[in-house]
């Protein structure tokens, strides 16, 4: 009975706080004690009422943590997904995706889609963000993975060679003097060479490199900024320029040349910082003949002749060679860090052996890894962790890391040049016409 008193007591002040509340505001010696008697209902004995409030204050204090270590994920997942994607970081590519996210991406007719221009050559023939890039005799053309035309770029060359890195594309005269870089559809830069361009290159953030003819000897490397304006240049008094890498941003280089040494062919590799006046490295190699470069992002620098594999690290500049054994280069693509080669014992057909060489290992038993193919492979091409191999009329799509076979299928007759959009999906450089080859 007693409980039940206390219990009416408890009761009856509630009423009391709700009567106060329904009064005027004009009465604070009520407030006072309404106050008073509204915290005597939850306090309990003094103990308890210390135990909730600290629970209170911890419960509180909670989210704040949570919310400081979710802050720190965030901010840790979108600087480590802008880490893995700066090379296409660039305001060309923020504002396509921009516009794509706004307008979406246009809907084409699908493929195959006819060629722009009379012919396009297979090393001006690429895949990038899931469309397909072509380089013609008339004009630069991009085209989405729908058919639909992204944009088109004229030009004058009469024997265009083109350059890319990312989104970014370096157009020039084989044996002439004309020359273009451009960001996407956007020409940056384009002029004419005092003298014939022997070779080029390019890197994501727009600067660029040729190689010229000299006046005053062999060759001169001449490297530009994104807007055209010359950075750097070194003349060659012997040598002559075969091909030109840059690293990421372009602050180093790597050259090969050729010269005739008392009958003897002598290629060289030689490394560039372009701060500096002379080369901070070089290799030579003999009967060797380097006409491909490449500068990957991993720090893997390689020189492809038509002998041997020269590849070495950035900060050692220390280089080794690979040679093919009398083999016959037949195909070869230097992209995800690797070489990728094809090498046959044959002339104009029979077998052929892919070669996949990780840079950052050192070559031996398992590097490179070995692909026995029934016949000749004509192009190469990769994207994530699979190789792509154009061979007797069909695409063929293995693993480089282990070299299994993932899947083939047909490519054409007339097929001599494949853009892998995909792991699974292709791009098939025809006569006249791009079209696309898929596996299950």
């Amino acid at each position: 009975m007693a409980k039940h008193e206390k219990h009416e007591e408890k009761k009856s002040r509630v009423i009391n706080l709700d009567d106060y509340r329904k009064k005027a505001p004009s009465e604070p010696a009520q407030e006072a004690e309404a106050e008073l008697e509204y915290e005597d209902i939850f306090s309990g004995d003094e103990e308890e009422s210390e135990a909730q409030r600290q629970k209170r204050r911890e419960l509180r204090q909670l989210p704040k943590a949570v919310y400081i270590v979710s802050l720190v994920l965030l901010v840790a997942v979108v600087g480590l997904s802008l880490w893995i994607n700066r090379e296409h970081l660039t305001w060309d590519n923020i504002r396509e995706s921009v516009k794509l996210q706004v307008k979406g991406e246009e809907i084409g007719d699908g493929f195959p889609v006819p060629i722009t221009g009379a012919n396009v050559y297979k090393g001006n023939f690429l895949s990038y963000d899931g469309g397909v890039v072509t380089l013609s005799n008339t004009a630069l053309t991009a085209i989405n993975s729908t058919g639909t035309e992204k944009f088109s770029v004229r030009h004058n060359l009469s024997a265009p060679v083109m350059r890319s890195a990312g989104n970014r594309y370096l157009l020039f005269n084989s044996g002439s003097k004309g020359y273009m870089a451009l960001s996407g559809g956007r020409i940056a830069a384009e002029g004419a060479a005092e003298t014939d361009i022997l070779a080029g290159g390019i890197c994501p953030g727009g600067r660029f490199a040729l190689g010229l003819e000299s006046s005053y000897g062999a060759s001169k490397l001449e490297v530009y900024m994104a807007d055209g304006s010359l950075q750097y240049e070194y003349p060659f008094s012997n040598d002559y320029i075969t091909a030109i890498a840059m690293n990421y941003d372009g602050t180093y280089g790597a050259v090969c040349t050729v010269r005739s040494e008392k009958g003897e062919m002598v290629s060289k590799l030689s490394i560039f910082d372009f701060n500096q006046e002379e080369p901070v490295a070089e290799y030579e190699t003999r009967e060797n003949f380097l006409f491909g470069a490449y500068w990957a992002e991993n720090g893997s620098i390689y020189g492809v002749g038509d002998a041997a594999l020269v590849c070495g690290l950035s900060g050692s500049y220390e280089f080794s060679e690979y040679g093919y054994q009398g083999r016959q280069l037949t195909a070869f693509s230097l992209s995800s860090g690797r070489a990728f080669l094809s090498v046959s014992a044959y002339e104009h057909g029979g077998t052929s052996t892919l070669l996949v060489f990780n840079g950052g290992e050192k070559i031996g038993e398992k590097n490179p890894v070995r692909v026995e193919m029934e016949a000749r492979v004509e192009a190469i091409s990769t994207s994530g962790g699979t190789v792509g191999v154009l061979m007797g009329g069909e695409a063929v799509f293995l693993d480089y890391i282990t070299g299994m076979e993932l899947g083939r299928t047909e490519a054409g007759e007339d097929a001599n040049g494949i853009a892998l959009a995909s792991e699974r999906r292709a791009y098939i450089l025809g006569v006249s016409e791009i079209r696309t080859a898929e596996i299950s």
